[in-house]
């Protein structure tokens, strides 16, 4: 009897339940209760297996909603943003640092559960994350439950779903993505109402770069759900990793509407208005959000970054001592990253240091973000082999890991024997890549972004350290991370760089074969690298390759994948010129213009092509049109005043029109605008901008200072949502990473394939 007593439910808890086992223990012994209390015939025993089935559905949503808490810092995202290969992106908290639950074994009473864990550094806008909430029981979960109760029949059961959705994790956990998403849409047939199976394949579909087929899904279930404020926001993602910016922030707004109390769409919009430099409707975005959800770290994180970027620092230290006040013990690495910029900014570097070390300390080190803050602190500050210790305890630490996970492997080359777990980088044989045998390596987790700490090292290694360092890193992270195309382009431009020119060739083969047909991107430069050879033929060839591969692309109309294939129609197109086919040349262009997006993201885009029909005209001995062509491309250039080549062409336009005077105005335009891209003195139009875009505090202080200073430092190198090239980054970033000027590279690299 005393046994019974101690099982037995109690009316009310004596102490709110606050920690995922203490929910999960409760719901067992509510169901243990019913399951074991006999009596009342036939209707009695029916109702206590509807109670049963209840709490067992309460339990696998208890357990889902505790492994996307889990999972939420490995979706990958967006955003593009947190700390960056090409230096820190800014403190952003993108991510979570622990992998939830490799694998679960169900006991008879469902009691228990094993979790194995392993840190990753992943971003959260990807992943829906369930409201802080100490009631898991909440109308969100009634309000399912009575879909999934009144929903037809299946032919499966609810145990068979539930298992076939743990296995569905635990396939693409192990590496094994084709199952999983196999078994994730027969689970979207078995249960057309839940709208988790659709999130989640949605969100394996963009993590493999399938971004028409994650939309599709996600728009699927909105026909089904068009309230989903869940289905909203990654739809919003979407459009946004696409580089679709206006309408993901309309599919953000349309969320907030349907579900006010839903943290991510105030999270997603705020940073990408940050990110456009728009503060005050960052702002106000954010301080709603945190209005209705006033326990989400993410919203106070989010608004520290704001004011960090506007220069409040106290403001910014208060919110992210808010957020890590209110967030789980993962986040807490986050909050002292983003307090360690505070404090550099304040000018207390050791202290600053000591906080980039506390975060290491939270998840046993398996923090990226923090790795590459304190190892660019130590770069900044001169200290390049103390940052190069950090790298390298850092990867010791991570590759440990991986291997628990998953041991490294052979890749069957036959020069020389295995290396035990990879340290000499010149073993690794870049052929493998090629044929498909760099599978054969263990798999990093879906968005690990741990690539990111190798790409900083490798960009320290080949500014401060030498060929053989930096190649050795490479070599590195491409046995860790073989399908990552990023790097092997960035591998392949080093050794182009460095004059191995074959194994160039092979890298840029390997990326064209991982990539598939998700993006025009790496046959792009792989053109790019045969043309700056004058092999035009060899260029030719891998752009009508690439251009068959990624065809379709026209057609999904993906921003960012349309942008890769305006990019390698306009390189075709003066390819084909360089051959001598003006007319091909001529098609190519008006391709390329026809699949430019027509958001103020893509208008450097259409200046370049512009810019090259001008050209193609000039050279026709087409004056006027040519003319016509440099005009539009000055006006779609986001830099004030346009750049030095624009102004250039249009000065040999005049000239041949005989128009003395405009040929001698836009040759004065061409020498400042050369002089501006140098860091030299800037114009009235560029000084006035840059005073309309600075603090008025900041000019102030300015206005003191000399003339030449002035002209240096007010200029703003960007406007509109190229403006993301200036916000969100780290206080040291500058040192690491000076600034371009006001020259725009991709622009450049475009236009200098006229002169080749």
């Amino acid at each position: 009897e005393e046994e019974v007593d101690t099982n037995r439910l109690k009316v009310k808890p004596t102490k709110s339940l606050k920690t995922y086992e203490q929910h999960r223990k409760f719901v067992v012994k509510a169901m243990d209760m019913h399951r074991h209390t006999i009596g009342g015939g036939r209707s009695g025993r029916r109702g206590r297996a509807e109670c049963t089935a209840f709490f067992r559905r309460v339990l696998e949503i208890l357990d889902d909603q505790f492994e996307e808490e889990l999972e939420a810092a490995n979706a990958a995202g967006s955003s593009e943003e947190g700390v960056s290969a090409d230096g820190a992106d800014g403190a952003e908290e993108e991510g979570d640092s622990a992998k939830g639950a490799e694998g679960r074994v169900l006991s008879k009473k469902m009691e228990e559960e094993e979790e194995e864990s392993s840190s990753s550094e992943e971003e959260e806008e990807e992943e829906e994350i369930a409201e802080d909430d100490n009631s898991m029981v909440n109308e969100a979960s009634i309000n399912q439950l009575s879909k999934t109760f009144n929903a037809p029949s299946s032919n499966f059961t609810n145990r068979e779903v539930s298992e076939m959705y743990i296995e569905a994790r635990a396939a693409d956990q192990a590496g094994n993505r084709k199952r999983s998403k196999a078994i994730l849409t027969q689970l979207r047939a078995a249960t057309p109402n839940d709208m988790r199976v659709v999130r989640r394949l949605s969100r394996m579909e963009s993590e493999d770069g399938n971004l028409a087929a994650a939309r599709s899904i996600l728009l699927q279930g909105l026909e089904a759900e068009p309230n989903n404020a869940h289905l909203l926001h990654g739809v919003g993602q979407l459009e946004r990793k696409a580089g679709n910016d206006y309408t993901a922030k309309k599919y953000f707004r349309r969320a907030i509407k349907r579900d006010p109390s839903f943290p991510n769409p105030y999270h997603a919009l705020g940073t990408l208005e940050h990110t456009h430099g728009n503060i005050r409707a960052a702002l106000t975005v954010i301080k709603e959000g945190i209005g209705n959800c006033p326990q989400n770290h993410r919203l106070y994180h989010a608004l520290g970054d704001v004011y960090l970027d506007a220069n409040m620092l106290d403001l910014a230290e208060e919110s992210y001592l808010a957020g890590l006040q209110h967030g789980p013990h993962w986040s807490k690495s986050f909050s002292y990253t983003s307090l360690s910029f505070v404090s550099y900014a304040l000018g207390h570097t050791r202290d600053s240091r000591t906080l980039l070390r506390q975060s290491l300390e939270v998840n046993g080190g398996m923090h990226a973000q923090g790795v590459i803050a304190l190892a660019q602190l130590e770069e900044s500050e001169g200290d390049v082999e103390e940052s190069r210790e950090v790298y390298r305890d850092a990867i010791l630490r991570y590759e440990k890991k991986r291997r628990k996970r998953s041991p490294f492997r052979s890749n069957g080359s036959k020069n020389g024997p295995k290396k035990k777990g990879g340290d000499d980088g010149s073993s690794f044989d870049t052929s493998s890549l090629v044929d498909g045998q760099g599978n054969s390596y263990t798999r990093a987790y879906a968005g690990d972004k741990w690539i990111n700490v190798f790409k900083s090292w490798a960009r320290m290694e080949e500014i401060h350290g030498t060929y053989e360092t930096a190649h050795i890193v490479y070599s590195k992270a491409a046995r860790l991370f073989p399908n990552n195309v990023d790097l092997l382009i960035q591998w392949a431009e080093l050794q182009a760089e460095h004059g191995d020119n074959d194994r160039a060739r092979l890298l840029y083969e390997a990326a064209c074969h991982r990539v598939g047909g998700r993006t025009a991107e790496p046959y792009e430069k792989f053109a790019m690298f045969e043309m700056t050879r004058k092999n035009f033929v060899e260029a030719q060839a891998v752009l009508l390759k690439g251009a068959q591969a990624v065809a379709n692309l026209s057609i999904e109309g993906d921003g960012k994948s349309g942008l890769t294939l305006a990019h390698l129609l306009h390189t075709w197109g003066v390819c084909e010129y360089h051959l001598g086919s003006l007319a091909r040349a001529e098609q190519l262009f008006d391709d390329a213009l026809r699949v430019t997006g027509s958001e103020e993201g893509d208008s450097s885009m259409r200046s370049l092509v512009l810019y090259s029909m001008s050209r193609l005209e000039f050279a026709r001995g087409e004056h006027l049109l040519a003319q016509h062509c440099i005009g539009l491309s000055l006006k779609e250039n986001l830099l004030p005043g346009g750049n030095s080549l624009i102004w250039k062409l249009w000065h040999n336009i005049a000239k041949k029109m005989e128009n003395e005077h405009l040929a001698t105005r836009c040759k004065e335009q061409a020498l400042l605008r050369w002089e501006e891209e140098r860091g030299g003195k800037v114009s009235d139009l560029s000084r006035l901008l840059g005073e309309r875009q600075r603090p008025r505090d900041y000019v102030a202080a300015k206005s003191s200072a000399s003339s030449n200073d002035d002209d240096q430092r007010v200029l703003p190198e960007r406007t509109g949502s190229a403006m993301k090239d200036v916000f969100r980054k780290t206080p040291w970033y500058s040192k690491i990473c000076p600034p371009s000027g006001r020259m725009d590279k991709n622009w450049y690299a475009g236009a200098k394939l006229w002169e080749l």
